[in-house]
């Protein structure tokens, strides 16, 4: 069985790490322009938010023990001698399918723990693709 899952606001989850060093285009106080802004957390439209998103949710992922793919950055892989576990990311849409339903099932709760998500059950549509 695959699971699809949403991210809600996937951009707005993240700390930024780089400093933004102007005012954001529709954020500018013209009585200041000269000020900047320090943002802590990202803002839909800045360069840096599909990055930050990116690093908040792989960092996440390999701390409950996921691996990385080698050859496709969107994947990453749990396994051990028996079982086996894909989750598929394309932005904030998830992909979730694995070998035990209980684990599966258990992936979804440390997601939710950790993002607001919406769990939309066995996949029907995925990127506008009827499965």
């Amino acid at each position: 069985m695959i699971q699809q899952l949403d991210i809600y606001n996937a951009f707005l989850n993240d700390v930024l790490t780089e400093e933004v060093m102007k005012q954001p285009l529709g954020f500018v106080d013209s009585t200041i322009s000269s000020h900047v802004c320090q943002l802590h957390k990202s803002l839909y439209g800045l360069k840096q938010v599909p990055r930050a998103w990116y690093t908040c949710l792989s960092d996440f992922l390999l701390s409950i023990d996921f691996q990385a793919s080698k050859v496709d950055t969107s994947l990453f892989i749990l396994s051990d001698d028996t079982n086996i576990f894909y989750l598929l990311v394309y932005v904030d849409d998830i992909l979730l399918t694995g070998s035990i339903y209980a684990i599966l099932h258990r992936l979804i709760q440390l997601l939710s723990f950790e993002f607001k998500l919406h769990d939309l059950g066995a996949i029907h549509y995925f990127l506008g693709i009827k499965v």
